[in-house]
């Protein structure tokens, strides 16, 4: 994807060709060679050699230099970069260069400006290039306008931003990346209803044009359109060859229930990989596993297994504390590579470690240490394994290790101060929270200075910390997980068991983790901690406001009857709230939906209450059509000799739709599957 990138900015530059060019160099053999292997995609280290040879014959050849720099830049060798593109601007002839000036310039700029941040020195090298480029190739002049509007906007200087957007837009009224440039400074600046106006007038330039979707979606959700934010994530997402999920995420995760529909519909719309993966996205965000399992099960039916299922099914196994699961999968995805794969080997490590199997993790973070010396993580959690297993030393040695090579890592620094602290070396250990301090000054899911303030005795402080970390990221449960250990550690038991039940209510189930987190120790005993893991151990997960449901547990397997209809699908009987109805059993649904019909007839005749009624969602019919509906909690439902408690139920407004029994409905319970044969719905305990 690097090269991707850059080639496209490679192509920005030195598509700007110099309008003096009448001669070449003497000898340019080597050179068009490695230029003619950049453009096939050739090797890096093939196209250097030619570079090198070229240059000892003509160390001043500055068409070379700048493909060198070119090189270096995408091997992320920035001062070699930087070193090339010097020299290939003090050897300059406007004579014997294909290349203008102001490309150099430019190119010089873009370093400076994206790879080293050293945004004054960007900013005169954009204007050089300027003032060269408008002289001699002013046709060209739009790539430099939009990389220095990007370094304005940078810089906060919407205004001067805006001024190169426009000269933009003079030259072609139609440049859609300047309109953006445009919207996205009116978003800067809070213009909603300006940036909407040109955003959609961007749109009838050019509908396939995915940026205008991205920027859109930001502007309908910071007006609080939140529907019409969706609904242009979706079409971001079919268009965008690369669609940034961290974009989807914070604009679906506004209204889960209603991306979902959104995305169901497009699956019935078109069987499509791409969109099965972002429902099963969706799904992670809501913190479903048991449903992005149940899909990745179903991609690979569809699809065939593949290394990208076992990874991240092994993910969602290890959420849910399904160890055994998650190592099995990601033991497969390491196996289809070359048994090398660092972060394959890190992950199993990870997944070990937390269900307590220590010499199986030092193992793989052993293998990961050496296939990966420079990465402190590998030490520290390698170090954190030998300290839970009561070694001591080994884990010090780990820990001193890991700083060694980086010491830019606040964590490790954290784990070697506990560990001082331990042996009572006050001094070293306040020394390594100190240094966290100094480190780590951004609340953000990943901090730790809340833990080198409470060893400091400085309590509040830390508390206050935490909750920033919470607050940065509403979604991430891992938060007040964090709060509850925190908490423990500082003795305040009832306050911890209390942000624990927050954390498992917004979707924490890493069971296996808090049965070896030795943070828990001192509430394991607690009978409001036994009941509150006993709770959630059996709970599945659930979407937006369903906290409240309960469910009973099945210790036996159930065969349940079913109808086979016409149309191949199964009808099932089941009772609710006393009522008796006959529901389809829909494998692909997440819920229950009824009509307004039903609906209508129990609330009139006593079946419903009105405190039955939770509010609105959204649902999407089988055309593929977003509605909204009313959610109704079911107290009852009745099929065979399962009882369900506290359902919810989407009311779909169409007197022909049909009732609706979702399949991960039943998977409370255990593992779901039909028998054809007989037509039995058949139901085992996990």
């Amino acid at each position: 994807m690097k090269r991707i990138i850059y080639w496209v900015l490679i192509t920005i530059v030195m598509g700007i060709q110099s309008s003096y060019a009448q001669k070449k160099h003497t000898s340019d053999y080597h050179f068009k060679q490695a230029e003619e292997l950049w453009q096939n995609d050739g090797d890096l280290k093939e196209i250097l050699n030619l570079l090198d040879k070229q240059l000892e014959e003509t160390p001043k050849h500055s068409d070379a230099l700048f493909l060198r720099s070119y090189v270096h830049l995408t091997q992320e060798k920035y001062s070699l970069a930087l070193s090339d593109v010097n020299r290939a601007i003090a050897y300059y002839n406007k004579r014997t260069s294909e290349r203008n000036e102001g490309v150099l310039y430019l190119w010089r700029g873009m370093i400076y400006h994206k790879q080293l941040q050293e945004l004054d020195k960007a900013l005169s090298d954009y204007n050089a290039a300027y003032k060269l480029i408008a002289k001699t190739a002013p046709d060209k002049i739009s790539s430099l306008l939009f990389e220095r509007a990007q370094l304005y906007y940078d810089q906060k200087e919407y205004e001067k931003a805006d001024a190169d957007y426009m000269q933009m837009l003079k030259n072609d009224v139609a440049d859609q990346p300047a309109m953006i440039g445009l919207i996205r400074n009116m978003i800067a600046r809070k213009e909603y209803d300006e940036a909407l106006g040109l955003v959609n007038k961007c749109e009838k330039y050019n509908a396939y044009y995915d940026e205008t979707y991205r920027y859109r979606m930001q502007i309908y959700d910071k007006m609080g359109e939140v529907d019409k934010a969706i609904d242009d994530a979706i079409v971001y997402f079919d268009k965008s060859d690369e669609p940034q999920y961290y974009l989807m995420k914070a604009i679906l995760n506004k209204h889960l229930s209603y991306a979902l529909a959104k995305v169901q519909a497009q699956i019935q719309k078109s069987n499509d990989y791409s969109w099965k993966q972002l429902r099963i996205h969706v799904y992670k965000w809501m913190h479903d596993y048991a449903n992005a399992i149940r899909c990745y099960d179903q991609l690979e039916q569809e699809f065939g297994s593949s290394a990208s299922i076992y990874f991240h099914r092994s993910e969602c196994y290890n959420e849910i504390g399904n160890t055994d699961r998650a190592v099995a999968d990601i033991t497969k995805y390491i196996e289809m590579g070359d048994g090398k794969d660092y972060f394959g080997l890190i992950s199993r490590a990870d997944y070990y470690r937390e269900g307590g199997q220590y010499e199986a993790a030092i193992a793989d973070f052993t293998k990961g240490i050496e296939l990966e010396p420079t990465d402190a993580y590998a030490y520290y959690k390698r170090g954190w394994c030998y300290e839970l297993m009561g070694d001591d030393d080994a884990a010090m040695k780990d820990y001193h290790a890991g700083i060694d090579v980086d010491k830019k890592y606040p964590y490790i620094f954290l784990m070697r101060g506990e560990l001082y602290l331990k042996r009572e070396e006050m001094e070293q250990a306040n020394a390594d929270f100190e240094e966290i301090l100094r480190q780590d000054t951004v609340a953000k899911s990943g901090s730790c200075r809340q833990y080198a303030l409470h060893f400091l005795g400085r309590e509040d402080e830390a508390l206050e910390w935490m909750d920033k970390i919470i607050a940065s990221d509403s979604m991430n449960n891992g938060g007040y997980y964090d709060k509850s250990c925190l908490l423990a550690r500082m003795g305040r038991l009832d306050e911890s068991v209390a942000a624990l039940r927050k954390a498992l209510e917004n979707g924490y189930r890493s069971f296996a983790h808090i049965e070896h987190d030795d943070d828990m120790d001192s509430l394991r005993e607690l009978p409001e901690f036994k009941s509150l893991i006993a709770e959630y151990e059996t709970k599945p997960v659930f979407i937006e406001g369903d906290e409240n449901v309960e469910e009973e547990q099945i210790e036996t397997v159930s065969e349940i009857q079913m109808k086979k209809m016409y149309s191949g699908v199964y009808e099932i009987l089941c009772t609710i709230n006393e009522l008796p109805l006959k529901f389809i059993f829909d494998t692909g649904a997440s819920s229950v939906s009824i009509s307004s019909v039903e609906a209508s007839f129990m609330l009139k005749n006593g079946y419903l209450r009105s405190d039955d009624i939770k509010g609105k969602d959204y649902y999407s019919t089988a055309t593929g059509e977003i509605h909204e509906g009313m959610v109704i909690r079911l107290r009852e439902i009745k099929i065979g000799d399962i009882m369900l408690r506290n359902v919810e139920a989407s009311v779909v407004h169409s007197q022909q739709a049909p009732l609706l029994l979702g399949q991960s409905v039943l998977e409370r319970f255990g593992i779901v599957t039909i028998d054809n044969i007989n037509s039995r719905l058949i139901i085992k305990t996990k």
